[in-house]
């Protein structure tokens, strides 16, 4: 069963609006459909985007990471060897050492 879809107008400028229909007729489909595919293109990587942060700050809440002298280190590294392997971590949080 189709999900329910509303229908709205969406202003784009003139140039826009002349390489949407571009695509149309080059993929034979409808300026709708082109519009339709490009909103859901950025609703999904904007999905995407929202969940790399949300992994990167449960990530950055664990307390490793890698120094930035370590990382300056890699990245000239990697301008004479493009193979280079990632850098590890060489800051880890404190632990309680009284017991």
């Amino acid at each position: 069963m189709a999900a329910k879809a509303d229908t709205f107008s969406v202003r784009l400028p003139d140039d826009l609006k002349a390489e949407v229909t571009r695509i149309a007729e080059a993929t034979q489909r409808s300026r709708a459909f082109v519009i339709k595919e490009a909103v859901a293109a950025y609703v999904e990587d904007h999905r995407a985007y929202k969940a790399a942060i949300q992994e990167a700050i449960v990530e950055a809440d664990k307390g490793v990471f890698i120094s930035g002298e370590k990382v300056m280190a890699w990245l000239e590294e990697l301008r004479t060897n493009p193979d280079a392997p990632d850098p590890e971590p060489d800051i880890f949080p404190e632990t309680d050492t009284r017991s």
